[in-house]
This record gives structure tokens, sequence and C-alpha cells, in this order.
């Protein structure tokens, strides 16, 4: 690595705190650094707080060092515009740093080369483009939500070695062992949203919390077109994170009633389905930058058939459990040519369960 690629790689490990806090803002490191000397350090800690450059420079600070002729790395283009926070781009300046390290610049029509043009303006050197593509994984979700106003989809799917997500009496807990229902919490915190179908509310009636880790519970969604699971005194409605919970339905009537505590949200219905892209849309409104859909084999095939989801975590427990629901039970094609391709980004043993991360090839 170049001493370029070093400094944003840790400016990348350093975002990586800031993990389920920060959205719908991007995760962001910064390092100061002059003479191979560390200056400061800093990243955006939660939603609304100071950005990463900010809390970098107070750092160099509060060490009394003179941040004249220093270098800044961060992984992510300054702001160069109000927001919650002042633009970085000005302080940068006003503490006369003579160059600045990028990893990619920001999506965000806001800022987009115009802070790199900001400080290029003033005298400073820019260079940007460095583990580019490292810097675009990290923020993949505040990605896709500025440059396709849609919330990033990730299917999370538990099964059994020959393919089973549940009995044909919807009984499915549990197939993955203790290891993976710990990295599935760890997922959910990392997450802003969990969305489910209406089988999945119905028989499992999960929680869809965080308890296995420490984190935040993400905001729950399910479709019920029929609007009927409330009636069940599901957790989903009646626990104390009630208020977090979403129903797309296609009831206008009742979704215009107010409820106890939890809220409904209207869609029409076509061909006896709510459009899954209308639902992401109304999700992506809600300020929501990411979902992870988490049952059951109706919505994973529905959002195979739609081609809307962008990666998918398989959880192979090896169990032979023999008929029952498929992962894709209603995910019908006529060629293989149309088959969904998926690219192995990741494998995880997980005790005795194999974990794998596949991002989808939207293209295929």
């Amino acid at each position: 690595m170049t001493k370029d690629e070093v400094f944003i790689n840790d400016c990348v490990k350093l975002a990586q705190r800031g993990k389920g806090h920060t959205s719908p803002n991007p995760m962001v490191g910064c390092i100061i650094e002059k003479n191979y000397k560390i200056l400061g350090k800093g990243y955006h800690k939660r939603y609304g707080d100071a950005h990463a450059e900010v809390n970098a420079i107070k750092d160099a600070k509060r060490n009394r060092h003179d941040l004249k002729g220093a270098v800044l790395y961060v992984n992510l283009e300054p702001c160069c515009h109000f927001g919650k926070t002042p633009p970085c781009t000005d302080l940068i300046i006003e503490e006369k740093i003579s160059e600045v390290i990028i990893g990619m610049t920001d999506p965000n029509e806001l800022v987009n080369g115009n802070g790199i043009n900001k400080l290029k303006e003033a005298g400073i050197k820019v260079r940007f483009g460095i583990l580019e593509d490292k810097c675009k994984e990290l923020n993949k979700f505040y990605v896709k939500c500025i440059t396709e106003k849609l919330p990033y989809v990730t299917l999370k799917i538990a099964q059994s070695i020959d393919g089973t997500i549940a009995l044909s009496n919807y009984d499915s807990r549990w197939i993955s062992g203790k290891e993976s229902r710990i990295f599935v919490h760890k997922l959910r915190s990392e997450y802003d949203s969990v969305l489910i179908g209406t089988n999945t509310a119905k028989y499992d009636d999960p929680e869809l919390t965080v308890r296995e880790v420490k984190g935040r519970n993400p905001m729950r969604f399910v479709i019920d077109k029929d609007f009927k699971l409330y009636k069940n005194n599901l957790k989903l409605f009646s626990d104390p994170d009630k208020a977090h919970t979403y129903v797309f339905t296609s009831k206008k009537k009742q979704a215009k009633k107010t409820h106890e505590g939890f809220s409904a949200i209207y869609l029409k219905e076509k061909k006896n389905r709510i459009n899954l892209k209308k639902i992401l849309r109304s999700i992506y409104k809600l300020n929501v930058s990411s979902v992870l859909v988490e049952g059951g084999g109706n919505l994973f095939s529905q959002f195979a058939e739609a081609n809307l989801f962008d990666d998918l975590y398989l959880i192979v427990s090896p169990k032979i459990i023999g008929k029952g629901i498929s992962s894709f039970n209603d995910f019908k094609i006529n060629s293989l040519k149309k088959a969904k391709e998926l690219y192995l980004l990741k494998k995880i043993t997980s005790d005795n369960d194999l974990i794998l991360h596949y991002k989808n090839i939207k293209n295929s």
C-alpha cells in the first residue's frame, strides 16, 4: 500500500465506529498528519453530530498542534454546504491545512465535486479516488439512497442444507445455530429497518429487535395487505418498541384510523399485491437508508422477480428437513437464462453453519 492508501484505509476503519448510528448520513473517518506524525483523528459518531473533519481538528487542537501545512485524509469528500452542521471545507481552509487526500467524491448533488473545487480555489492541494471501491462499499447504503432515491435492500435467509426455510406448517425455529442468530442481531443493529411479509409476522411472531448484541433497534415494516395482523396481538404491535412498527396495507379506511401505538401506510394493490417499489419509495421517504428483508419465501420471491435487492446473506444450516417452504418458493422461471445470478463476496463459518454473502448481479 502507498502512504495515501494506508491512511485512507485507516480512515475507513475509523469511520466504521459510527456503523448503525450515522444514517441517513454516511460513515466518515478523518486523520490529520504532518511529517508522518498523526496530529488528530475523528469520525462521524451519529446523525446530527459534528462531522469527522471537525472531530479530527478538535482532537488535534486538544493536543495543541498547529495544523498549518498538515495533510488531512478523509474517506469522503468534505461537505461545502450548510446542513445540520456548517461546511467542513470552511474549517479546513481556516486552519491552513495544505493538502487534502480523499477516498471518494460525495454523490450528493449539494457536494459532488464542489467541496473539492472550494478547497482548490483556496490554494489547497487535493487528490481523490484513493481506495475508491473500498470507500464506496463502506457507504453503500448512503450511495444508493443519494443516487437512486431508494433504500439499500439486503435479503437475509436462514435455511437447511436442502433449501427449506420452514416446515409446511410454517415452523422455522430454529433452523440456524446460536452463533448465526447473534450474527443476524448484529446485522439488524447496522440496518435502519427490517421488512417482513404477512405469514412471517403471523406464524413466527418475531420481535425483530436487537437482543443478542449491543445496538439500536431497527424500524419494523410489515406487509399486511388486508390489515388483519394487529388483531392477533403480535409482538410487533404490542411490545415496548411498537412505535417503530409500520404496516403497509391496501385498506385505505383502516390506514387512516388512529392505532394503538403503531403506524399504517396505505398503498394501492394490483393483482392482489402491493407493489414492492412503491413500498421501498415509501420507506425512503421516511429517511430510511437500508432495509433488511427477513422473510418469508413469498416476499423473497417478489424481490427476486422484481430484481429489487442489492445483496443477500444466506445462512445454511447442515440439517435435512425435506418438504417444506423453500427460500424462493414462488419465484418461477421457464428458462435457465432467466435465473438470478449472484456473486459471492464472502464466506463465514458460524459454528456448524455456513454464512454466504452474495451480491446481486442486477444486469445479468
